[in-house]
């Protein structure tokens, strides 16, 4: 399962070999035309650490490549190495540069607990202190009653493409349900790693 990626409420498509899309993360800044992945790659310095990254491995090998781009189909972009996603970022601005670095190390470092947990309940149960510690991050930030909803919502559109609401109707379950008891151990993983990085 690759983990959820969330920046600014813009998911982060990765390829089937892991690398991260340059189109999703120029949305996330911001998007302005200056910062399109074509301008970055054009770029001398961007040129010669794309041929660095390539010389390690067999480099005939798809999955060795930093760099791929998806022409068609739904999953289309540019994908680059983590290493690139860095360098990406600082040459967008050092705000940027902070956040992606920041978000990539929240997912990698505060989620360990939630991937070693064995069974379902164990993934249940780490799910509801990660939840805790999100609706605390959001009260201290002056949300209250409906804006719960609206937050929660904003991380279910991306990973599963509804709110909780529809959610719940499209899985048969009731106006008041937990929607969380009816996920699979992979769909509480997902949502648990983007309440930790909207932490």
């Amino acid at each position: 399962m690759q983990l959820p990626i969330i920046i600014d409420e813009i998911a982060i498509r990765q390829d089937e070999q892991g690398r991260f899309c340059l189109n999703d993360l120029h949305k996330a800044s911001g998007g302005e035309k200056r910062h399109a992945p074509n301008e970055w790659l054009r770029n001398k310095q961007t040129i010669e650490l794309i041929e660095e990254l390539s010389r390690p491995g067999i480099p005939g090998l798809e999955q060795n490549q930093p760099l791929s781009v998806i022409n068609g189909g739904n999953n289309q972009g540019t994908y680059v190495a983590k290493e690139l996603v860095y360098a990406y970022a600082m040459w967008i601005s050092p705000r940027f540069h902070i956040l992606v670095i920041r978000t990539f190390d929240a997912i990698v470092n505060k989620a360990n607990k939630i991937t070693e947990a064995l069974t379902w309940e164990q993934q249940r149960q780490a799910g509801k202190e990660v939840r805790a510690n999100f609706t605390g991050t959001l009260r201290e930030h002056g949300v209250s009653g409906f804006g719960f909803a609206q937050c929660t919502d904003g991380i279910y559109r991306p990973l599963f493409g509804a709110t909780a609401s529809k959610l719940r109707q499209e899985r048969g379950l009731a106006k008041r349900a937990s929607l969380r008891d009816a996920m699979s151990g992979e769909e509480l993983i997902a949502s648990a790693f983007a309440e930790i990085v909207a932490s």
